[in-house]
């Protein structure tokens, strides 16, 4: 079918919530075959959507019919007005209505409506909307709420869509049919059998004359209804069955890492009535079978069965009903789409309009209605899709774009000139968009001549990049400057569409991992759900897709290819390569891009594992080392152990202050655990007693020989294992210094990231110019400089920040770096020099009675800086200013690069993670000013710090790690020191989600080891399959699958690979993997639509040729020749301008 048609975009029906979809209350029962287990909860009748129907003799099925035409000719049709009437249930339409009512009255759907304060009873349901009265603070008022507007309809309404879908072919609307009601409007059945209802009491004799001529029980007639039952009805069991198959895998999920093997084969599940699978004895189906039906095989490990819950748990929302704005404008040509020279009659249509005089311009039609009078730039911007649709569906421009589509004897999906709005309204699109850029869809992420992903957008935010793109769309002398939002919006939608996202982060960065992370989200939306699906989503959602594991090396194949552009786009960005002259990349470009990914990724890795290890202390060393010496003693146990005074003299004779017990981990960290002297004694264990004086003359009594020999053999023993134990406190400061070097490491890292995105200007500056860095700190009240000790300067230390001062081209930037907050903030308020070293005051201090000296107090200065954030983990507050702070210098002075012409500095873009400056930069801040000093480091292992402080390194550790994996909820229990098998792995392979712009949050589901698979541990590993795979997704094969359609670009030059490169098989293995990709996640046409009817009798016969380069099927039509769609072999577009027929073949 074609691109525009609007069947396809308008009433694809999707599941319901994303990124996990809740299991059926009450799952039906578990039967588990040969191993016996746990029984679950026992199946409700609830728990379905849809029930088992009898089955209804066809005579019965066509009196019934009979029956309710009969009634509808004689008394439902006696006047204009819609009326309610009541279905029996053997009629061919009750089993659609029973899915409607049924999927109307579901608890997610009831729970949405009462949110949103809307009657019931005033409800009508479109393809992509619901509108009703809806009552706030007493004022009641009709609301619209759509699939794309962020209120939660798409998902919540995904049942009641599928059955809407096949009840209301012609999306005329319908109203609410409650549960137990059979109900329901009479226009709805009339169009539900092919009559159209009474537009106005004029046409009620035409209606009722069309009802008496029409044939119900034709066996075509019953075929169609038929199917449209059965598809509806699939499409809501199979919604069903993936929840349900997600809550039953769900409770078979561990805490055990991702490698450890489960054992499933032997399950067996409920499936909905609808299903076509063959079930056993009680009425069930084995696990196996019921994932297969969904594309997924049968998990054998935790990692798979987490995986395929993931996949059963994420959905799609319905696609767009205008797509992405670009149903005419293919980025290549195919059947329906504009060719070249349509494109060039509707510019020439726009010039020819305006002579010089704008209100006469093709770009006036965005004002339509006042549009752009009575609405804000902002309103237009965050509600563009509901003012385009409100533009684009005037009764005149309608006329316009019919006129237009008249003008190129385009044939629509019909076959023939006779267009639906949807089409006309596409004709409108395009001559806009062709109008602001006769280029328009030539390239993706280029926009009217601005470039989108260039790099000097790397390191700025969406929002930046948009307003400059709004900026240069206004010099268009032709638009209206406030319409420059909803151009932007229609462009975007093609060119860039992870701008329309909602709810991105104003801290996500282009050119950043997670800007190529989301790219690839949208990108996976997109194929798989169809053209616009990723505007209806959010930030959320949309990385939620980009972050599952692919289940075979073929959907590996499809996910790289989804994130080729943004791969290579990111290596241009981040300085890995500069531009080609002919704007093509280059395999060799795609590598090195790969390799600079790979190695990012790998020391982000390294970070994060750093950021998992503890400050090592005195105690955990020696509970490690005690551990070896006793073996059969858990960590607890050996804490509950405590030691005696062997010897009694030494009893007696100890200072009051030392205890005569003390705990065995304790003595041993004091360095008191020596041989002889301590006994051991387990919990509970008395202490040895002299006998009891049975006369006050009974005096110097002691143990009895037996007490005292095992008490000796008691010291032999636990001196046997004392001199195994090593030096608890010579082993500390060796293990403090690996663990702050590493830190160092992990910290050099994140700088590293942070510098390299920073925008392009700055990137520059400081890989160019000259820079110098400076710590701060507070003063030494009262103490002259001659007598200030290292360890008073260094508790007024702010080693949380520093400040980085850069001076280029004249221009001086200085930059607040804080490490251990994973932050870096551009000062623009700063003076062009800093006062350094404060101020030095005389001062008389007297050493001894008579000797007065004149020494010099060094004094800080109030200066523009929040030391607070310097010196502890709060967040920087701007407009503060600390007083008493001196500035000193770091290192020397890192000079600026030889100089060149300024043209070529400004068109550097450096590779700023890798560089040789930042690293230089990044060393001087770890050297000079680390976040901690070692002395305190080696005191709080050693525990000699208070306890609270310890309690804030820990806290402040968790921090960091947090901070650097938005996941929050997938590592609450590592934060709460809930540890289990493999958590040190912990989203440790999550680059894509390492110092993201926002938090997400996961299902307890996940709280285990490789939560997600990240983008670049699954992307961007196309050279890892060969170039055959590279070759075929750059240079499809004129066409021949649609794999590659809105995906990569076909940048690449391979011209000597070509002739070896099986593309064919390539292209149809990888577009069936797709299409199974589309079946698992709930989008398939094949599961959500009926089949298209077949080709008219009669048809033309098509010929086998090429239009230019593609090959097409065309009818010719008088003299023209058409290409024909591909599904409906119907004539489609605009006449053909390059064919060449190769034969004819009857059709």
């Amino acid at each position: 079918m074609s691109n525009i048609s609007p069947l396809v975009h308008a009433r694809t029906f999707t599941p319901p919530v994303l990124p996990s979809a809740p299991a059926p209350a009450h799952g039906p029962a578990l039967e588990t075959g040969t191993r016996g287990k746990r029984s679950l909860e026992p199946e409700s009748p609830s728990s379905w959507t849809l029930p088992a129907l009898p089955t209804v003799p066809a005579e019965a099925v066509s009196s019934a019919d009979r029956a309710l035409q009969t009634g509808l000719g004689s008394q439902a049709l006696r006047q204009a007005t819609d009326r309610r009437i009541h279905l029996a249930a053997n009629t061919s339409i009750f089993p659609l209505f029973h899915a409607y009512r049924r999927s109307f009255n579901t608890p997610e759907l009831q729970s949405w409506f009462l949110s949103k304060g809307m009657a019931l009873s005033t409800v009508v349901v479109k393809p992509d909307s619901v509108t009703g009265s809806v009552t706030r603070d007493g004022v009641t008022s009709v609301q619209t709420f759509t699939t794309r507007d962020g209120s939660g309809w798409w998902e919540a309404s995904a049942r009641l869509r599928a059955a809407a879908c096949g009840l209301d072919p012609d999306g005329a609307g319908l109203p609410y049919a409650s549960l137990t009601g059979s109900t329901f409007s009479r226009n709805a059945v009339m169009r539900w059998y092919g009559v159209q209802p009474p537009a106005g009491d004029d046409s009620v004799m035409q209606a009722q004359q069309a009802l008496a001529a029409a044939d119900w029980s034709a066996p075509e007639n019953k075929a169609e209804l038929g199917l449209r039952v059965q598809t509806a009805r699939q499409a809501i069991g199979a919604l069903d069955e993936r929840a349900h198959l997600a809550g039953v895998l769900t409770q078979h999920l561990t805490d055990k890492p991702d490698e450890h093997a489960v054992e499933l084969a032997g399950l067996a599940v409920a499936v909905s009535s609808s299903s076509g699978l063959t079930r056993n004895e009680a009425g069930k189906v084995g696990i196996s079978d019921a994932l297969q039906a969904y594309g997924l095989s049968l998990p054998k490990t935790v990692g798979e069965l987490r995986n395929a819950v993931r996949w059963l748990t994420t959905v799609l929302p319905p696609p767009a009903p205008l797509g992405n704005y670009s149903g005419l404008l293919g980025h290549t040509w195919a059947p329906g789409d504009l060719s070249a020279a349509d494109k060039a009659a509707l510019v020439a249509v726009g010039e020819g309009q305006t002579d010089g005089d704008s209100s006469d311009s093709m770009l006036v039609l965005l004002n339509t209605g006042g549009i752009l009078d009575r609405h804000t730039p902002e309103q237009l911007r965050t509600q563009a899709d509901h003012f385009i649709s409100q533009l684009l569906s005037d009764p005149l421009v309608l006329l316009l774009g019919d006129s237009l589509a008249f003008d190129q004897r385009f044939h629509g999906a019909s076959g023939t000139q006779q267009l639906t709005d949807a089409e006309r309204k596409q004709w409108i699109i395009a001559a806009i968009k062709l109008n602001i850029d006769p280029q328009a869809a030539a390239r993706p992420g280029t926009i009217a001549g601005y470039d989108v992903y260039q790099s000097g957008n790397s390191g700025r935010s969406m929002g930046e990049v948009r307003a400059d793109l709004e900026a240069h769309l206004k010099q268009n002398k032709f638009l209206d400057p406030r319409a420059a939002p909803l151009v932007a919006h229609l462009l975007l939608a093609s060119a860039a569409p992870e701008f329309l996202v909602r709810g991105i982060p104003d801290t996500l960065r282009i050119g950043s991992p997670e800007w190529a992370d989301l790219r690839l989200g949208v990108m996976f939306a997109e194929r798989q759900g169809g053209a616009g699906v990723s505007r209806a989503m959010s930030y959320a959602q949309v990385m939620a897709l980009s972050r599952l594991d692919p289940r075979t090396p073929e959907e590996a194949a499809i996910l790289d290819n989804y994130g080729m552009d943004a791969l290579l786009d990111w290596g241009l960005m981040q300085g890995v390569y500069t531009r080609p002259a002919d704007g093509r990349y280059t395999p060799r470009m795609y590598q090195q891009a790969k390799e600079a990914f790979d190695a990012q990724r790998t020391q982000l890795l390294q970070a994060l594992n750093h950021f998992n290890v503890a400050l090592p202390t005195r105690e955990k060393r020696a509970i490690e080392n005690l551990q070896p010496v006793f073996p059969d003693l858990s960590v607890e146990q050996i804490k509950a152990l405590r030691v005696y005074i062997a010897d009694p003299n030494e009893r007696r004779n100890k200072k009051s202050s030392e205890p005569v017990t003390r705990p065995l981990v304790e003595t041993y960290m004091t360095g008191d655990l020596v041989e002889g002297r301590w006994m051991l004694l387990t919990p509970g264990q008395a202490l040895p007693k002299s006998p009891t004086r049975k006369t006050p003359f009974d005096f110097n009594q002691g143990l009895s020989k037996a007490d005292q020999d095992a008490i000796d053999a008691n010291v032999r023993a636990l001196n046997a294992k004392i001199v195994q134990l090593p030096n608890v406190q010579a082993q500390l400061p060796a293990e403090v210094d690996t663990y702050l070097a590493n830190l160092k490491q992990g910290l050099s890292t994140v700088t590293q990231r942070m510098i390299a995105n920073l925008p392009l200007a700055d990137r520059q500056a400081l890989e160019l110019g000259k820079v110098e860095l400076f710590a701060l700190r507070e003063q030494v009240d009262e103490v002259p400089t001659l007598d200030q000790t290292p360890d008073q300067v260094e508790e007024r230390r702010g080693r949380k920040g520093t400040v980085i001062r850069c001076e280029h081209l004249g221009v001086i930037r200085y930059f607040e770096v804080f490490p251990d907050k994973l932050l870096i903030i551009k000062r623009d308020d700063l003076p062009d020099t800093l006062t350094l070293g404060g101020e030095l005051q005389n001062h008389t201090k007297v050493y001894g009675r008579w000797a007065p000296t004149e020494t010099k107090l060094q004094n800080g200065l109030e200066e523009p800086f929040d030391f607070m954030a310097y010196s502890s983990g709060a967040v920087p507050r701007s407009g503060v200013k600390s007083p008493r702070l001196i500035i000193e210098k770091i290192g020397d002075t890192l000079p600026a690069a030889p100089s060149t012409e300024q043209s070529d500095t400004q068109t550097v873009v450096p590779n700023s993670f890798s560089s040789a400056r930042t690293r230089s930069i990044v060393d001087r801040i770890m050297s000079g000013n680390f976040v901690h000093h070692r002395d305190t480091a080696l005191k709080l292992a050693q525990g000699k710090l208070p306890l609270e402080q310890q309690r804030e390194l820990s806290a402040h550790r968790d921090q960091v790690l947090l901070g650097m994996i938005p996941f929050v909820g997938a590592i609450m229990d590592l934060a709460q020191g809930n540890i289990v098998e493999g958590t040190r792995g912990l989203i440790i392979d999550t680059v894509g989600a390492v110092l993201g712009g926002a938090g997400s949050t996961l299902s307890p589901l996940f709280k285990s080891t490789k939560v997600v698979a990240p983008f670049g541990a699954k992307a961007f590993r196309v050279l890892e399959k060969g170039v055959s795979i590279v070759s075929g997704f750059l240079n499809p094969l004129d066409g021949t699958a649609d794999l590659l359609t809105g995906a990569a670009r076909g940048i690449f030059s391979l011209p000597k690979l070509l002739d070896k490169v099986p593309k064919p098989l390539l292209l149809t293995t990888l577009g069936s993997v797709e299409e199974k990709m589309r079946t698992c996640l709930g989008v398939s046409r094949a599961l959500n639509q009926p089949p298209a009817a077949a080709s008219p009798a009669g048809q033309r016969a098509t010929h086998h040729g090429h239009n230019y380069s593609v090959p097409v099927q065309a009818v010719q039509i008088g003299t023209y020749w058409y290409a024909t769609d591909p599904t409906t072999h119907l004539p489609i577009g605009t006449p053909l301008d390059g064919f060449k027929p190769l034969n004819a073949t009857a059709a």
